[in-house]
């Protein structure tokens, strides 16, 4: 992206970019419609405020909660924001992409929105605009606003986002590969069959998320429905394109950060150790140094700027974020998958920097709730954090930031039990201290007709 820091910088984003990349030519693997959850994950955005310095601008679908802002304010976080929700994406938008869903396109939202945000003055002429993820109209959205980005082309960013890339570029790198590429319903059921004689096994789409596109095949009986459920997708006209590699035997899951810039030049930000759970991110934590070193001494490191370099010969450049792995057995599973993106540890590395200056240390975390009858606002919440003194701010080196607001209320109106979800960092120099402070959130949360998830 364009790197001008004497100007302001519009963040933005759609966190669920890989469901925009996908070719809706290609079947499925099955997943229960869920639009509470596509809700929060369209608020998610809110968490941009972490990329901001002081003459920015953040722009969410949904307008930031006035108690979370100003708590972000006395932090020292003094970006402006819109005050009212952007306009529903519309069919007329410029060039609209047809694998592209305007609930979630943020720029399909900023199209129809420019009459209102132009009177408003909020996003000057000549700024910068920093995507959470290049999607379809974010050059429309640049010419519009009269906006500098320089980012990848949306068929760039297609090409490397997919497993199919980064399957075959094991391959290339000379990295062990265990992943099998199928393309025809013959191949997934005699790799399907090969595999699942051998244990468990994953069948994984090339643009799944966060545990959305990753189905874990258990018995052959399992086998056999889901070869029904995709054989009946591809007699009615879709085309099969799946990764299936066997469950590994995992110790730890991590991830690195690293830039790669115009030139080509390669910059490691940061190491995340990362909280999962069922394939789904659960939070992030500074890499420890035991870690790093054993990365170090297997060479990690140079597999990333190889990566890099690859990427880079490929057209992409910008923030990239590998998923690793560390087996039970001490070997290190350096490329899993590629996010050419932004990611959730890097807003984890954005909390480190944020905290540098206070010495402290801190977990990236999320609880999930569903809202009862007579549950509290986002307001009462807060208050209730401030009261209890669980709430970091500047003095402490202990505390919970709340990093989203909307996350948390979006689905109030839709239903009598909503779900919701709160994402904050846990700031304290102990492991144990975080684990207590997460403790007494779900608690407190609880008391307030939050109920847990799960």
């Amino acid at each position: 992206m364009t790197n001008t820091a004497a100007v302001p910088k519009i963040h933005c984003g759609t966190f669920d970019a890989e469901t925009l990349w996908r070719d809706e030519r290609l079947a499925k693997l099955p997943a229960l419609p869920d639009a509470q959850s596509g809700r929060i994950v369209q608020a998610m955005d809110e968490l941009l405020f972490l990329f901001s310095r002081d003459q920015d601008v953040v722009l969410t679908r949904y307008p930031m909660n006035e108690a979370h802002v100003h708590y972000l304010r006395d932090l020292g976080f003094q970006f402006s924001c819109n005050r009212d929700p952007l306009a529903a994406g519309s069919p007329d938008s410029p060039a609209p992409d047809k694998r592209s869903d305007a609930a979630s396109n943020i720029f399909h939202q900023l199209t129809a929105s420019f009459e209102k945000l132009s009177g408003q003055s909020l996003i000057p002429a000549g700024a910068v605009l920093e995507p959470f993820a290049v999607i379809d109209g974010l050059d429309a959205v640049r010419k519009q606003y009269g906006l500098l980005c320089d980012a990848p082309s949306l068929e760039i960013m297609r090409q490397v986002n997919s497993k199919l890339y980064s399957t075959q570029l094991k391959d290339t790198l000379g990295i062990p590969n265990i992943s099998s590429i199928v393309t025809s319903m013959e191949e997934l059921e005699e790799v399907g069959n090969r595999l699942i004689a051998g244990g468990p096994f994953l069948i994984k789409d090339t643009f799944g998320v966060s545990g959305k596109g990753n189905l874990l095949i258990q018995t052959p009986s399992m086998l056999q429905r889901m070869l029904s459920y995709l054989r009946g997708q591809v007699t009615s006209g879709k085309e099969l394109l799946f990764i299936l590699e066997p469950l590994l035997d995992k110790r730890t899951d991590f991830s690195c950060q690293f830039y790669i810039g115009m030139n080509g030049s390669f910059h490691v930000l940061s190491v995340q150790q990362v909280l999962n759970t069922a394939f789904a991110y659960l939070g992030s934590v500074t890499a420890s140094g035991e870690l790093l070193e054993q990365l170090e001494a297997g060479g990690y490191f140079e597999i990333m700027r190889q990566t890099a370099r690859q990427l880079h010969n490929s057209g992409y450049f910008g923030h990239v974020c590998v998923d690793s792995m560390l087996l039970a057995d001490g070997e290190i599973v350096p490329l899993v998958e590629i996010n050419a993106r932004k990611s959730m540890s890097l807003l984890k590395r954005q909390v480190d920097l944020f905290l540098a200056g206070a010495g402290a240390s801190c977990q990236l975390s999320h609880v999930s709730v569903i809202g009862g009858s007579g549950r509290a606002s986002f307001e009462d919440v807060l208050y209730a954090m401030k009261r209890r003194g669980m709430l970091f701010d500047r003095s402490r080196e202990r505390g919970i930031i709340p990093l989203s607001a909307n996350t948390l209320t979006v689905n109030q109106d839709q239903a009598e039990r909503c779900k919701g979800r709160l994402y904050v960092a846990l700031v304290d120099p102990e492991a144990e201290g975080r684990e207590q402070l997460l403790e007494q959130l779900k608690h407190l949360l609880q008391e307030n007709a939050y109920h847990p998830a799960n």
